[in-house]
């Protein structure tokens, strides 16, 4: 079942690459992309380029030439909207939580829009001005305990924490023991440790065995030749999290990797070989997650907040590269 899980959701994955390059304007999306396709993806939704234009338009409607909300996150924003019954009034909200977060001193940079979605996102879960509170605390928590290696780039797994934790207290001290812990089992410490660090908050268990998963699937990938390294170091904490035969896992994420290789756009030279096997991760885990919904129907969690997990992580890495290449390209000129 699996196996036809994670055929179904690569096509998927395929088609929608196609169908984003329909949008107008598309080509200057760059490696955000691969975010909009991937959160699309992963939810099992077909990206309609017609409705991501309409969304686009109310965005451009709605703000300011010099807006955030017009950079990085536009198409994301605009693909997100495409799915919702009622555009406009979703993109108010969304507005009018990214305007309440720049009100409580939240940094106004392009991490902020995305920000402002999943705290639209999750509202059911908890309103609005709460999560705004809560991400906060969680926030300088982290700046305080690593005060050289916070900023915006942590907005949105402060929220995820904010959000979904059920003592705060408790899973941060744990954040700082897994970064301490993770630290003595190989990895420097670093933004990428730290960022690693807020995803072992989300682990069930939180014990030396979960910390020590985290090491062995990072070796298992490096053994097959699909390493993922540095930003990525998330989204193996991520992987960590699914009640799954490891050697599986990898292999199939491996397999994955090898068939994007020979789609065009997926190369080493268009895309490279660690984000490709960065978004083969997010395929493989995703179709998981399918699956256990699926068989067993149990609020857990796999089939809880995993997607809102890999979603945030992916939006944090896409960001990322953007940003390098956008910084090496001004450093040529």
């Amino acid at each position: 079942m699996w196996q036809y899980n994670i055929k179904n959701k690569l096509d998927l994955f395929i088609k929608n690459h196609e169908k984003i390059k329909e949008v107008k304007g598309s080509w200057q999306m760059g490696m955000m992309q691969y975010s909009c396709i991937l959160s699309s993806t992963i939810k099992n939704q077909n990206i309609n380029p017609i409705r991501v234009e309409e969304g686009i338009n109310i965005i451009k409607e709605s703000t300011g030439m010099f807006s955030n909300f017009r950079g990085y996150s536009l198409f994301y924003v605009a693909n997100l909207l495409s799915y919702k019954p009622e555009m406009r009034r979703s993109f108010k909200v969304i507005l009018d939580t990214y305007e309440k977060l720049k009100k409580d001193k939240f940094f106004n940079d392009a991490y902020l829009p995305f920000l402002a979605i999943i705290i639209y996102e999750n509202r059911d879960k908890m309103d609005i001005d709460t999560a705004i509170d809560r991400t906060k605390y969680v926030y300088d928590f982290m700046k305080k305990h690593h005060p050289f290696l916070t900023s915006s780039d942590d907005y949105c797994r402060s929220a995820l924490i904010a959000i979904n934790s059920k003592n705060l207290e408790d899973d941060l001290k744990y954040m700082e023991e897994s970064y301490e812990a993770l630290n003595s089992k190989g990895f420097y410490k670093s933004n990428d440790l730290q960022s690693l660090s807020h995803i072992m908050v989300f682990n069930e268990n939180k014990n030396e065995e979960s910390l020590d998963r985290v090491v062995k699937i990072k070796k298992l990938l490096e053994s097959k030749g699909c390493k993922i390294d540095g930003y990525g170091y998330p989204l193996i904490g991520a992987i960590s999290l699914l009640d799954c035969d490891e050697n599986q896992l990898v292999e199939q994420i491996k397999n994955v990797s090898d068939k994007l290789k020979e789609v065009k756009g997926f190369g080493n030279w268009a895309l490279g070989k660690n984000n490709r096997n960065m978004i083969s991760a997010v395929i493989v885990a995703s179709s998981y997650v399918d699956y256990f919904s699926q068989e067993t129907n149990i609020d857990t969690i796999s089939n809880n907040i995993f997607l809102e997990i890999i979603i945030a992580i992916d939006i944090a890495m896409m960001l990322v590269i953007m940003s390098a290449s956008t910084a090496s390209a001004t450093y040529i000129n």
